[in-house]
């Protein structure tokens, strides 16, 4: 009998150099899947890949509990025995409960983090259009989704900033409704420079510039996001065409004074400037905040927003739990209802095949009997083993529905050994 599976590992146990050799290219996960398919290691297969985790759900028959599965994914990353440790494993209900909790962004690095779910999207759809999903899995899949949406709408726990560099863009749109017509200036192009600007770039802003010392840099810089380089002697003038301008340089004094800004801004007619210093120590002189319709964030403030909103999300993240148990016990009633008919039929196809074998050897040893007497033995038969199969059949369907519903099928397995041997002839067949 199959099995929801999970082997993974992530970034809470392995670290980012053997997160890197786990990591599959693009073109290389459905041939994986396909292949685990072919070895018979799973009836169907889905592999998440993101920076931070590398999961496979399967629907597998395998007894060994997911240790081949992660044989499978070591020898095709060529992970070394070490790393086996590093791997965690998951199995029926708690694959359910684990997948709710990463497609609502409770498991992810930044807590209630959005692109999470388009990730598992995706690696759904690889999976079905590539054939490897099974039943079992599409209906796991299309369930984790509904709960990431109910968890999301009725918790608001994506909303609020979490990383200094979110808050930068969530503050910049708070100021200007419509980024898609802004543009924004980088003073600098360190890593810093470069998460804030993937989110500006990611949400439509406008036009992207960039200005460092080392003009090589800058151009290495400006690939990704298509920028245009602005060599470093010129930024003053560019400030005057900017609406945003993030600056961390790593400067020693504070490149952007007073003077200067004030002859931008009269320049500009006092339009509204965005500027977000994340630099330690700070690139702007503090008195430019204070020059009209220029808004001055520096690094402590961008942490006091990350900071409360961090905590807005730890608060919210306790009600998305419990919203996920509930409806972790819905997946598994509903599971068990399924299961649960299967087995049923399996066992009255299995009383049936009983009952028609003996009423026929019955009947051929009393010959004497007449059609309507030999109809009302049938009929008889049939009822007694009907009556006899009714109050174990009803107790258990109360169990599913009012109980633990694995442990009340488990249950019912044991009562009727001859309901999973009956289903696993009709799968082989």
């Amino acid at each position: 009998m199959s099995e929801l599976m999970l082997v993974g590992l992530n970034h809470k146990q392995a670290p980012v150099e053997v997160r890197e050799r786990a990591a599959f290219e693009e073109g290389e996960r459905l041939p994986f899947l396909e292949g685990l398919r072919a070895s018979g290691l799973a009836e169907g297969a889905v592999l998440l890949c993101t920076c931070n985790r590398v999961e496979l759900y399967a629907d597998s028959a395998s007894n060994d509990g997911g240790r081949e599965l992660v044989s499978a994914l070591m020898e095709s990353r060529r992970l070394e025995p070490p790393h086996r440790d590093l791997f965690y494993i998951r199995r029926g209900k708690d694959v359910v409960r684990h997948l709710f909790r990463v497609a609502a962004g409770l498991d992810s690095m930044i807590l209630g983090e959005p692109q999470i779910l388009g990730q598992v999207k995706e690696a759904y759809f690889q999976a079905r259009d590539g054939g490897t999903l099974s039943t079992p899995l599409n209906l796991l899949f299309q369930k984790a989704f509904h709960v990431a949406k109910v968890v999301r709408t009725q918790t608001g726990i994506g909303q609020r900033p979490v990383t200094v560099s979110y808050a930068a863009y969530n503050l910049a749109r708070g100021i200007f409704a419509d980024l898609s017509t802004k543009r924004i200036l980088l003073l600098g192009a360190g890593e810093m420079s470069r998460i804030v600007a993937t989110h500006f770039v990611e949400n439509g802003v406008g036009q992207v510039r960039v200005a460092n010392r080392t003009y090589e840099h800058a151009v290495e810089f400006a690939k990704p996001f298509g920028a245009e380089v602005v060599p470093w002697e010129e930024f003053p003038k560019a400030l005057i065409q900017s609406d945003i301008v993030v600056t961390s340089t790593g400067s020693q004094r504070p490149i952007i004074l007073r003077p200067m800004m004030e002859t931008v801004m009269k320049i500009r007619r006092w339009a509204s400037l965005f500027i977000i210093d994340i630099a330690v120590p700070r690139d702007v002189e503090e008195s430019v905040g204070k020059l009209d319709g220029l808004y001055l964030y520096d690094i402590d403030d961008l942490q006091e927003v990350a900071d409360e909103g961090l905590a807005e999300r730890q608060q919210k993240a306790a009600d998305a739990e419990a919203m996920i148990q509930s409806e972790l016990d819905l997946y598994a009633r509903f599971i068990g209802h399924q299961d649960l008919s299967e087995l049923i039929g399996s066992l009255m196809g299995w009383a049936g095949q009983i009952q028609d074998s003996e009423l026929e050897e019955a009947l051929r040893r009393l010959p004497e009997l007449s059609p309507k007497q030999r109809e009302i033995v049938r009929n008889t038969v049939r009822r007694v083993v009907h009556k006899i199969l009714h109050a174990p059949i009803t107790q258990v369907k109360r169990l599913v529905i009012e109980e633990d519903s694995a442990q009340a099928l488990d249950l019912f397995r044991q009562l009727f050994p001859q309901s999973q041997e009956g289903k696993e002839r009709g799968e082989g067949q």
